[in-house]
């Protein structure tokens, strides 16, 4: 647990990569809806400046998404660099079944994608802290890990047989990853009723125009 704990709770620095992610989101947005509400007041007055003002809203959130990409950048974890990603998920679940002895079945149904590799830091990510949390919240002993696709998205469910906690507030490191999935335009969900599920689905990056 020590170790474990060593590799992936860096709570500090969590909080200030989730704040600076979501500050990054939330200035994208509110730029784009100012940015719209002037040119469609402008459209029936004046096309011309109403064209030119989307022009503006076009540049605006190009420059949104390049800081959301440069911060996410900044969090790649080191064994990502020298491995595929399931290798690298491969060794990184090796790692967890060393240490603390659980039972770890893995379903891994993207052998024929190429993830981006923003999708595949987010996705390691969120393994890594659910994986944590099952251990020191969950008291687990098995872990159910599948990678699917639905719907033309990426699909992530991670199920636990630890405590169940259907009445449990996301922290700190639940909220990191709501704030990386959004920056992806994808959708985490929680579980706590039966032991404790994760569901995440992220769209594929041809879907998002990445």
């Amino acid at each position: 647990m020590a170790d474990i704990t060593e590799h992936v709770s860096h709570d500090k620095d969590r909080e200030r990569l989730a704040r600076d992610i979501h500050d990054t989101i939330g200035h994208t947005l509110t730029g784009f809806a100012v940015g719209l509400d002037a040119a469609i007041v402008l459209i029936d007055v004046d096309p011309a400046a109403a064209k030119k003002q989307l022009g503006k809203v076009s540049t605006s959130v190009k420059e949104g998404l390049i800081n959301i990409r440069q911060s996410l950048n900044r969090i790649r974890p080191g064994a990502l660099d020298n491995y595929t990603f399931k290798a690298a998920l491969e060794e990184l679940l090796n790692k967890f079944k060393n240490i603390s002895h659980l039972n770890i079945t893995l379903e891994y149904n993207w052998d024929a994608e190429n993830l981006e590799k923003l999708t595949e830091n987010v996705i390691f990510h969120i393994i890594e802290e659910t994986f944590t949390n099952s251990l020191k919240h969950g008291h687990a002993t098995k872990v159910l890990v599948m990678c699917n696709m639905k719907d033309n998205n990426y699909q992530l469910i991670i199920h636990n047989n630890g405590q169940s906690a259907p009445h449990f507030i996301p922290g700190v490191g639940l909220n990191y990853l709501k704030d990386l999935v959004s920056s992806l335009g994808g959708q985490i969900k929680f579980n706590g009723k039966v032991g404790f599920t994760t569901i995440v689905t992220i769209p594929k990056e041809e879907n998002n125009h990445d």
